[in-house]
């Protein structure tokens, strides 16, 4: 059975990023369109993540093509994207050009991709999060709750258009860190308020969590760098 949900989400999350990859993307000789960069690293980034997911929740059924396929049982987003990031690593040093650049170049593409996806919340779970007297009604409930996921989406893309207009502006290192920090902060926070089983934190939130503490320490760093920089070739005076 098809989940339609699923292959709406996964259409509009590469689709939004393809339409808008003409004008928003740099000009770093690469001739290529997004749909060119993305679909490999998409691949192996969603295969990754759901082989974690599997690691880390049910190790006897890796290996079962069955249930690798139903990815709507959890992918481990970090390691995918991860994953998805090292195969433009690769692609980028076997071209003989800067990963970095080449990150920083779709990284407000990516971020649009990413909430371009927590915006099809609606086809997929219906946007669940904490009840309110304004909002959405999920299928099979009878009260309105906040969407989170929309909110979610509202605030990546306000991140894609600051990294966007930081592009000329910052080294990639400090935009490739502020386009992680944008999104850990987005799903560290958003998680605070899905629903989930239990009391504590989920594996989710956690490694967002932690993913958000590494990616500021790292922006900070290369932003300090940058300033020491610019200070050591302005003359005093």
């Amino acid at each position: 059975m098809i989940d339609f949900g699923l292959v709406v989400s996964l259409i509009v999350a590469i689709g939004a990023p393809a339409l808008l990859a003409v004008r928003w993307a740099s000009d770093d000789g690469w001739g290529s369109s997004f749909l060119d960069d993305a679909t490999v690293p998409l691949l192996v980034g969603l295969m990754t993540g759901r082989l974690v997911t599997l690691a880390l929740d049910d190790p006897n059924s890796i290996g079962s093509l069955s249930d690798m396929l139903v990815i709507r049982s959890g992918v481990e987003f970090w390691p995918g994207v991860a994953a998805a990031a090292g195969v433009v690593v690769w692609q980028t040093n076997r071209a003989d050009r800067s990963p970095l650049k080449r990150l920083a170049a779709l990284a407000p593409l990516a971020l649009v991709g990413y909430a371009a996806y927590e915006t099809t919340c609606v086809f997929r779970d219906g946007c669940l999060g904490p009840v309110s007297p304004v909002g959405l009604r999920p299928p099979g409930l009878q009260t309105t709750m906040l969407p989170v996921g929309l909110l979610m989406a509202a605030a990546t893309l306000a991140g894609a258009v600051v990294v966007l207009r930081l592009q000329a502006r910052v080294r990639p290192a400090v935009l490739v860190a502020t386009a992680v920090t944008i999104v850990a902060a987005v799903r560290s926070l958003g998680s605070v308020w899905l629903p989930h089983i239990g009391d504590g934190m989920t594996r989710q939130h956690r490694t967002s969590a932690a993913v958000l503490f590494v990616a500021t320490g790292v922006l900070v760093l290369a932003s300090s760098r940058r300033v020491r920089t610019v200070e050591s070739v302005v003359p005093d005076g």
